[in-house]
């Protein structure tokens, strides 16, 4: 080969190779914007029984640089159930996106668990399914609106300004309060906790499971929940609501497995707590010691109300008496309901247990 020939040879393959990686790199961008930041309002909830109601109220971020190659979304928002059932469940969620990868974050175990995103276009990925209907106006920015069953997302260079899930008066909702684009990408910390990283995939079994575990965050449970409706209604019906009460009530129970499984949980873990705090109140002998018999009972209830003031200040006549009689007639009050409770197979049967 001669001289002339290798030269063109070698300018051929680095052409190539840098016309692949602008491909891929092509490929990997997400957003129509190089860099920017979107904070956000989160909102939500509706009516679960005749007596409880679930309130969602929290703040989200969306952080990236690169066209999107490298993004960071972060949520923290409070699930408040009130009525005949009470619970606040602080939910924390954080995810970053790298190139082809998705990294989540989940603090209770402080691990990350990595998956492969989708192939193919990622705005063409978070409209999938969905209908362009029309255009609005997010935090200053027109935004195209993509519309599905249960679903509305407004998009700005494939950026989501509002994203909404509602199924049956429930919903969940996440809509843009501040954009900023240009940012200085040097200060837009794109980072995770430092949590060891254990690969996601999904492995053949063999074992038989009687019913599929729905995902914790209340927007994926209203979408896995809306997919199933699909595939025995037909689009209008579900839109329409055009239900019976029964078939209502039936799915419904679904949308509330989570906060039933956690109440199945936690209220026969409560009475023993109340239970053994009673015995070793009856034992104290001054509020300190008092104190420190119902510190298990005062930390299950933060789950129940943001009210942290649980202290026994005296310890002596009346007040003694008072605390203990409460103690009696909670306690007296959950064990008459207790049969009830265990033997309840839905959110629905768990909330007239506890009328």
């Amino acid at each position: 080969m001669s001289h002339l020939n290798k030269i063109t040879t070698i300018f051929l393959c680095l052409f190539l190779g840098s016309m692949t990686l602008l491909s891929a790199q092509t490929d990997q961008k997400k957003f129509d914007v190089e860099s920017g930041m979107i904070l956000y309002t989160i909102s939500g909830g509706g009516k679960l029984t005749e007596d409880v109601n679930l309130t969602i109220q929290g703040k989200g971020k969306l952080r990236f640089k690169d066209w999107g190659v490298v993004a960071l979304i972060e949520e923290d928002f409070e699930e408040t159930t009130s009525g005949v059932l009470q619970n606040i469940e602080t939910i924390q969620r954080c995810e970053k996106l790298e190139d082809r990868l998705r990294f989540d974050v989940d603090f209770k175990t402080k691990k990350i668990f990595e998956r492969k995103m989708p192939k193919g276009n990622f705005q063409e990925y978070i409209t999938k399914d969905l209908v362009k209907t029309g255009q609005e106006e997010i935090a200053g920015y027109t935004c195209d609106i993509w519309e599905g069953v249960g679903v509305r997302k407004c998009i700005y260079k494939g950026i989501p300004l509002l994203v909404e899930h509602y199924l049956l008066g429930t919903y969940y909702r996440k809509k843009a309060s501040s954009v900023t684009f240009g940012i200085d990408t040097s200060a837009a910390n794109c980072s995770i906790p430092n949590y060891p990283i254990q690969k996601f995939a999904l492995f053949k079994t063999h074992s038989k499971t009687k019913s599929k575990k729905l995902p914790q965050e209340f927007s994926k449970i209203l979408m896995s929940v809306g997919k199933d409706m699909q595939k025995q209604f037909s689009v209008s019906e579900i839109e329409e609501d055009n239900f019976t009460p029964e078939q209502k009530r039936v799915w419904l129970d679904k949308i509330s497995q989570n906060v039933f499984e956690k109440q199945k949980l936690f209220l026969p873990q409560f009475l023993l707590s109340m239970q053994e705090a009673r015995v070793c109140l009856q034992q104290a002998d001054n509020w300190i010691q008092a104190n420190a018999c119902v510190e298990d009972v005062v930390q299950l209830k933060t789950q129940l109300t943001k009210d942290r003031e649980n202290n026994i200040e005296q310890w002596k006549g009346k007040e003694k008496d008072k605390v203990l009689d409460d103690f009696d007639e909670n306690i007296s009050l959950l064990e008459s309901r207790m049969k009830c409770i265990r033997s309840a197979q839905s959110i629905t049967d768990l909330s007239s247990c506890m009328k």
